[in-house]
C-alpha cells in the first residue's frame, strides 16, 4: 500500500507541476480575457489528478521481472491512455478546430510524456549507478 500511495503522489506532483506550468503560459498569452474558470478549471484540475494517476500507479510495473521493454510499454500505454481520454473529457483536445490541432495537440502531449519519461529514466540510472558505486567502495 505504501508503494502505491508514493507512486501515486509522485505521478500526481509531475502531472501538477506541469498543469501549473501550462497555466501560467496559457494565462499570460491569454491577456485580459479568463481561458479557465469555476467548474472548468475544477474539472481541469480533476483531469490532471486522474492523469496523475494514470501515470503514477502504473510504474508499480517496474518492481516486476518482466522485461523493460513490456514495463515501459504497459506504464506510458496506461498513462497516454487516460491522458488522452482525460485530454478529450475536458477540452483540452477539443475536434471542434478540426482534426489538425486535435493531431498536434496529441502529438505535443504525448512527446512531453515520453520526455519526463526519459528524464525520470536518466535520473534512476544515474541513482542506481551512484549505488552501485557506494556498495562496490565499501566490498
Amino acid at each position: 500500500m505504501k508503494n502505491l500511495m508514493k507512486a501515486a503522489w509522485n505521478g500526481i506532483r509531475i502531472s501538477a507541476a506541469l498543469f501549473v506550468l501550462t497555466c501560467l503560459i496559457r494565462g499570460l498569452s491569454a491577456g485580459e480575457e479568463s481561458f479557465a474558470s469555476g467548474v472548468g478549471m475544477a474539472r481541469m484540475c480533476a483531469a490532471t489528478l486522474g492523469i496523475g494517476l494514470g501515470f503514477g500507479v502504473p510504474t508499480l510495473i517496474y518492481r516486476t521481472g518482466l522485461p523493460t521493454a513490456l514495463k515501459v510499454l504497459i506504464h506510458m500505454g496506461v498513462g497516454v491512455a487516460v491522458m488522452l481520454a482525460a485530454s478529450l473529457a475536458v477540452g483540452w483536445i477539443d475536434f471542434s478546430r478540426g482534426w489538425l490541432p486535435c493531431l498536434l495537440a496529441a502529438v505535443l502531449q504525448i512527446a512531453i510524456a515520453f520526455l519526463v519519461w526519459l528524464l525520470s529514466w536518466i535520473r534512476s540510472r544515474k541513482d542506481a549507478k551512484e549505488m552501485n558505486e557506494r556498495v562496490a567502495a565499501k566490498g
